[in-house]
C-alpha cells in the first residue's frame, strides 16, 4: 500500500514596502474623502438651519403684521401721552413702553408716570436671565413659539477664545424704528404692514458679524448700542434719524459674513416680505471683502444706491 504524501503548501510572502505605501496612501485619500464629505455635510446642516431662523423670524414679523397692523420695532421705544383731566396745572404724563423685537425693557415698571430706559443688553451678555428675559418680553417671542434657538445660528452658538456665547445672532435693521436718541414718541413709531414700499428690496434681519471669518469671536464686548440687537447703518439723517446711533444718524454697522461654500464667502440675510437669501461676498486673498459692508448694509436697509457697486454683491443660487 503507498503512502498518500500531501503536497506541502506555498508559503505567503509578507507585503512589499512598495505594497504597505500604497495601501496607507489609499486608506489616506478614503479618510481625506470621508473627512470632507462629513465636514461638507456639517456646513450645509449650519447653513440650512441659519436661513430656517431668518425664514422664521421673518414669518414672525408678518404674523405680528397681521395681528397689529404694523411691523415690530427693531428696539424698545417709549411712548408719552399727557393726561389733562385734572387741568392744566396738574398734567400728568404716562409713559408706556413697546417692546422692540428683542426687549430689555418694562419688568412692571410701564406704563409709569416717569421715564425710564434700560441700557442695551449686549448679545454676548453672560446674564442668562437677562438675556432670557429680552427673549421672552421681545415682541416676536410668541410668534417663534417659545422657541430660544431660533434666534442663535448653529456657527454662532460655538464658544469664541474669550468664552463668548451669544444669546442670538441676528440683528434687524434700524429702518423698522427704535428710540435711538433717548427721546419718547408721542405717536406709534411702528412702521404699517403693507405700507413699506418694495418690502422685497427692504432689508429686515442679517447676522451679527464676527471680527474674523469663522473665528467664532465677537465684533465687541457688551454692554453698549455696539452689541445690541439692532443694525444701525449709516442713514445721512434720513427716516426721522432713527436709523443711526444718535438722533442724527451715524451709525456704520456691518452685516455679518460668517458662511461659505468652497472658496467663496456669503452672508444670509432677510427681507421685509418674508423671504430669504444668501448673498456672495467678493473674496480677496483668501477672505471676504468686507471693506463695503457697511455701505451694503444702507443700501440694502433705505433701498437706495450708494456710492458703491451693489452689482459686486450677487445672489448665490444653488
Amino acid at each position: 500500500m503507498k503512502a498518500k504524501f500531501k503536497r506541502p503548501c506555498p508559503q505567503r510572502q509578507a507585503f512589499t514596502l512598495v505594497e504597505m505605501l500604497v495601501v496607507i496612501a489609499i486608506v489616506g485619500i478614503l479618510a481625506g474623502v470621508l473627512v470632507a464629505s462629513l465636514s461638507g455635510s456639517t456646513d450645509s446642516a449650519n447653513v440650512a438651519r441659519c436661513l430656517a431662523n431668518l425664514k422664521n423670524l421673518a414669518s414672525a414679523c408678518q404674523t405680528y403684521g397681521m395681528n397689529t397692523g404694523t411691523y415690530p420695532l427693531a428696539g424698545n421705544c417709549v411712548m408719552l401721552s399727557i393726561d389733562e383731566s385734572r387741568g392744566m396745572r396738574n398734567v400728568k404724563k404716562n409713559y408706556r413702553e413697546i417692546p422692540g423685537w428683542i426687549s430689555t425693557m418694562s419688568q412692571g415698571k410701564y406704563p409709569s408716570t416717569s421715564y425710564s430706559k434700560s441700557p442695551p443688553i449686549s448679545l454676548y451678555s453672560a446674564d442668562d436671565d437677562a438675556a432670557q428675559f429680552a427673549l421672552t418680553n421681545g415682541a416676536l417671542w410668541k410668534f417663534v413659539s417659545g422657541n430660544r434657538n431660533t434666534y442663535v445660528c448653529p456657527l454662532h452658538a460655538q464658544k469664541g477664545k474669550n468664552g463668548a456665547r451669544p444669546q442670538w445672532s441676528y440683528l434687524m435693521s434700524a429702518y423698522f424704528t427704535w428710540d435711538a436718541s433717548g427721546r419718547s414718541f408721542v405717536e406709534d413709531p411702528r412702521r404699517e404692514y403693507g405700507h413699506v414700499v418694495r418690502p422685497d428690496k427692504k432689508l429686515l434681519f442679517c447676522e451679527v458679524p464676527f471680527s474674523g471669518y469663522n473665528t467664532w469671536e465677537p465684533e465687541g464686548e457688551g454692554g453698549s448700542e455696539d452689541t445690541d440687537a439692532i443694525l444701525q447703518y449709516s442713514s445721512s439723517g434720513i427716516d426721522n434719524g432713527t436709523s443711526g446711533k444718535s438722533a442724527g444718524g451715524g451709525g456704520n454697522e456691518q452685516i455679518g459674513v460668517n458662511h461659505k461654500k468652497g472658496r467663496e464667502a456669503f452672508a444670509h440675510v432677510a427681507f421685509a416680505d418674508g423671504h430669504v437669501e444668501k448673498l456672495r461676498i467678493p473674496v480677496k486673498n483668501g477672505k471676504p471683502d468686507t471693506s463695503q459692508m457697511s455701505e451694503l448694509a444702507s443700501w440694502l436697509a433705505v433701498g437706495y444706491d450708494c456710492s458703491f457697486n451693489a452689482g459686486v454683491y450677487k445672489r448665490l443660487k444653488d
